[in-house]
């Protein structure tokens, strides 16, 4: 199970606003993630038979830090999970409470529509989920091999709020968000096949190795 102590918390929130800014400077501003032994040190296979809070240990400490910081830029890099399991609501739970524990109260208010009903954290308004449940459908002319359509449907979903967001809102063209594109997507995944469909069609793409999860920020911040 993933454990980290607080020196290497310390250690692990330094690379990661590293790993954020290098993501900026690239124009980084769509991570699309994988689940099932990405974020998750366990592959679930897509039929978890226990509760969602006992998925929690199962975390890994890397991408809860990357989640969470990315989800503090509020709209610069938004985040998609990108799975072929069926259990969407749960992964739905995993995701909560990682912003629920990972951002402090106040940096919670900043963030439109993330606090729902009752005060409780609601990432569906923020952080699409594209899983096996036949729940969205992708009808574009972009490639429909590997996470391709995933991230494809999510982006949809993401530009859609982003055009409501920013109709409804006084702000300046100067802060309107950059489009998402195909070169400003980074797909984190496990599976070497869903990386090289990525990177076939243009997608910046990262093989997470399960075995060496340390590596992650420092790939981030080796992309050119």
């Amino acid at each position: 199970m993933s454990s980290i102590n607080s020196t290497s918390q310390q250690q692990l929130r330094t690379a990661t606003k590293k790993a954020i800014q290098k993501l900026k400077e690239l124009e980084i501003n769509f991570l699309a993630l994988d689940f099932d032994q990405t974020i998750l040190d366990i592959h679930t296979g897509g039929s978890w038979k226990g509760t969602v809070e006992e998925l929690y240990p199962h975390i890994r400490p890397e991408f809860k830090s990357l989640i969470t910081s990315a989800v503090a830029t509020n709209g610069e890099i938004e985040i998609a999970i990108v799975t072929f399991s069926c259990q969407t609501r749960m992964v739905r739970g995993v995701i909560d409470h990682i912003i629920n524990i990972g951002l402090d109260e106040n940096t919670k208010q900043t963030i439109p529509g993330l606090i729902g009903i009752g005060g409780i954290v609601d990432t569906s308004t923020i952080i699409p989920i594209r899983g096996g449940d036949r729940s969205w459908r992708y009808n574009g002319s972009g490639s429909i091999n590997g996470k391709q359509p995933h991230m494809a449907s999510a982006v949809e979903e993401l530009d859609a709020r982003r055009n409501t967001t920013t109709s409804n809102s006084s702000r300046s063209q100067s802060s309107t968000p950059k489009p998402i594109t195909r070169k400003s997507t980074l797909l984190l995944d496990d599976d070497e096949k869903n990386i090289h469909h990525a990177l076939d069609n243009g997608v910046r793409a990262i093989w997470f190795n399960p075995k060496r999860p340390n590596e992650l920020l420092p790939e981030i911040m080796r992309l050119v």
